[in-house]
């Protein structure tokens, strides 16, 4: 080895620096090596093409250091500078750029092991081409930076799939405000590729973020509905109808009022209109269906919902508006998010530039009866399904399957749309939402069932009185049993049998209800009806006094006359039924049990349950008096071995009371949680209930529903606490 001027030893190694050059008649790779000598480890390489003599011959003056380092550190900045980023396309090839970082210098190491070890981290390749691909390999697997061609092209898929999604979630049509040409979603999408902001963004994509690509491609799609009360079909404009621009037609005679939403939708901001009248191909029944399904959501969607009050020119009269009378508006009501209401002069109905949903909240809900928060945040779903389907009560519709089609937003239901079944299409409505939910409100019904299935309401009208509560009816003076004190003697009241089948039903209760071949499966309470017979206070009407199994006397008024129950062998055959309730049993968790023994310990006058010889505080009290007993023989006993006896005569005794004393603790402690929890379900049971009669022509003949004008309200007997289970009923 050698020594520098400085004293310093230097490497008899060399730094080997590789470098690109790529001409403009060829690509070709060559590598330059520069042996340098006498260099320290910090030091920076020496330039191409000199020895490492002439290095040793130059001063090695500090000042050249500094200068050589700062010129590789600028060297270094401007490299990492030239590096293709997210928001800018490479000036230069990816190639050379990864070849230029990699031109720092190789160390060779003094030692052979070293060496070895060099070669194993940096093999040799064969060619400069294998060698340019493995660097090219190594940094692409290690730097973060993607190829900005690969990401371009990533970014291009998400921009088209945005796009896509939009395409896909509004309207099949809309209305050019500008021009009045009616346009498919296929040709929306051209428009817009077209239009100068879509280029702006795809020349853009590196530099956009895919929130701002969202939002515009929102801005562009944003559309406006129209609400409005259908004249004659001949007077409206039809799909087929619409030839060019909706402007320049004079025909048919509804065809002002399109026009005016177009100019109206055009001057608040709007380019895209949506109108049931012309913007659905009727005559397709695929295009129909769809378009009746996604309606709700259309109307969710859309950037403002523009209701015309065609008979309205005053504030005063909104109440009496035929727009509240029509089924389809009931969800172009809820739907929307942002509504203007217009009047016939197609003027605002009141002064604001605001949401006129929310500034009419109060309005609206007097009119529609409609609670006010879901009149401001309307969610589809199953729960309250009575108050839901009163909605539209008294609503109607031109065509008797669009009362069931215009609430499937409303449930959040989808079924095929099947013009010509008339009433079964309410029917069919109803089964969708048994099916999704446990809420007994939807037999909660009164006057005529459906001649489909006796268990289903013929209209959404039958579904317009008030929801019964049971506690309302809990003081009154038909309710003549009074619970018991104690779930003790509730549960007395009953045979062993009875009581445990009360257990049996609390362990497995029933199961739900289920349709098949038009025969519905139904857990019932059932009482037999023993005589029915015409209310003779009340003549002309169709009301009779029923009295069954375990109730007392009830009065129902029918729909229909019915055949008169008494005596022996009679023709038909009655039952008043209570539906299973889940309620019923009271959970884990649940306060109502532990409110029952509360009340007992809260009230002195409460009788404590009688003990019996076996009970554990009997048993207690006779164990303590026997340890009592043997610790005096123990304090007078002196000799040590009957001592140690003694000791394990009280060790095995007490072994003896503490497993015992558990045993019973356990029994008795489960024996009165079960009995608790019996006595509430009883106690429950003994409440009046909304009760339904059925009947039956005969033996072995189905159990159809009686239609009733009025609710029944069920009340057990007096002093009467007998216990039937529930049992499956096939209903027609």
């Amino acid at each position: 080895m050698g020594v520098d001027k400085a004293g310093k030893k230097t490497s008899r190694f060399k730094f080997i620096r590789k470098s690109t050059l790529r001409t403009a008649d060829d690509s070709t790779t060559q590598e330059l090596e520069a042996p340098v000598d006498d260099i320290e480890d910090d030091s920076t390489p020496a330039p191409e093409g000199e020895e490492a003599g002439d290095l040793q011959d130059e001063p090695d003056t500090q000042d050249e250091t500094n200068t050589q380092d700062e010129t590789n550190t600028q060297d270094e900045t401007n490299a990492q500078d030239d590096l293709p980023g997210q928001d800018s396309l490479p000036t230069e090839s990816l190639q050379d750029e990864l070849l230029r970082q990699d031109s720092s210098p190789i160390v060779v190491t003094e030692s052979p092991q070293e060496e070895a070890e060099m070669q194993s981290m940096f093999p040799t390749s064969d060619s400069p081409a294998q060698e340019f691909a493995s660097i090219a390999e190594i940094d692409r697997a290690d730097s973060p930076v993607e190829d900005p061609e690969v990401i371009l092209k990533n970014l291009q898929e998400t921009f088209q799939n945005i796009i896509d999604d939009k395409l896909a979630n509004i309207p099949l049509r809309l209305i050019d405000t500008h021009s009045g040409i009616l346009y498919t979603s296929n040709d929306l999408e051209g428009i817009f590729k077209e239009s100068e902001e879509y280029q702006q963004l795809y020349e853009n994509l590196l530099t956009t973020s895919v929130s701002k690509l969202q939002r515009r491609v929102d801005e562009f799609f944003r559309y406006a509905m129209l609400s409005h009360k259908w004249a004659s079909a001949k007077d409206e404009p039809q799909y087929w109808q619409i030839k060019g621009s909706v402007y320049e037609m004079d025909a048919p005679l509804e065809i002002r009022k399109l026009q005016q939403f177009c100019t109206t939708s055009k001057r608040e901001g709007y380019r895209w209109a949506w109108s049931d009248t012309c913007c659905i191909d009727k005559t397709n029944n695929a295009e129909l269906q769809e378009s009746i399904i996604s309606m709700f959501a259309w109307y969710k969607d859309s950037a403002i919902t523009i209701v015309y009050l065609a008979d309205v020119s005053d504030i005063s009269q909104l109440k009496d508006s035929q727009w509240f009378k029509r089924g389809w508006t009931l969800q172009e009501l809820l739907a929307p998010q942002f509504i203007r209401f217009y009047k016939q002069d197609w003027q605002p109905l009141i002064d604001s530039d605001k949401n006129h949903k929310v500034e009419l909240l109060s309005i609206l809900h007097d009119i529609t009866r409609i609670d006010v928060d879901v009149l401001k945040a309307f969610v589809p779903g199953v729960d309250n399904v009575k108050k839901r389907l009163s909605w539209v009560g008294s609503r109607t519709t031109k065509k008797i399957e669009d009362i069931a089609y215009c609430l499937m937003g409303i449930f959040g239901i989808h079924m095929p749309v099947m013009y010509g079944e008339k009433h079964n299409a309410f029917v069919r409505l109803q089964k969708e939402i048994m099916a999704l939910t446990d809420d007994l409100s939807l037999f909660d019904w009164l006057g005529e069932s459906s001649t489909l299935h006796s268990y289903f309401a013929a209209h959404p009208r039958c579904f317009m009185t008030p929801s019964y509560d049971a506690r309302q009816d809990s003081t009154s003076s038909k309710f003549e049993f009074r619970l018991l004190k104690t779930s003790k003697r509730i549960t007395s009241g009953l045979s062993s049998s009875a009581l445990k089948i009360v257990k049996d039903v609390l362990s497995n209760p029933p199961h739900g209800r289920f349709i098949a071949n038009g025969r519905m499966s139904m857990p019932f309470f059932v009482h037999e009806v023993v005589t029915l017979i015409p209310n003779q206070d009340k003549p002309g009407m169709l009301s009779y006094l029923v009295k069954a199994e375990g109730l007392s006397e009830l009065e129902v008024i029918v729909t229909q006359r019915l055949v008169p129950l008494y005596g022996k062998n009679p023709s038909h055959k009655y039952r008043v039924v209570r539906m299973w309730d889940a309620s019923l049993i009271q959970r884990s968790g649940s306060t109502s049990i532990e409110a029952v023994d509360a009340s007992i310990v809260d009230n002195p006058e409460s009788p404590e349950p009688p003990t019996t010889e076996d009970s554990p505080k009997q048993e207690k009290e006779k164990e303590k008096a026997k340890e009592k007993g043997k610790d005096k023989d123990k304090d007078k006993g002196k000799d040590k071995d009957k001592e140690k006896e003694k000791e394990k005569d009280k060790d095995k005794d007490k072994e003896s009371w503490v497993g015992r004393s558990k045993d019973l603790v356990a029994d008795f402690v489960a024996d009165m949680v079960t009995n608790s929890t019996a006595a509430a379900f009883i106690r429950r049971l003994q409440e009046p209930f909304v009760a339904q009669l059925l009947c039956s022509p005969g033996d072995k003949q189905p159990w159809r529903r009686v239609g009733t004008t009025i609710r029944v309200i069920a009340h057990a007997s007096s002093g009467s606490i007998n216990f039937r289970a529930p049992e499956n009923v096939i209903v027609h």
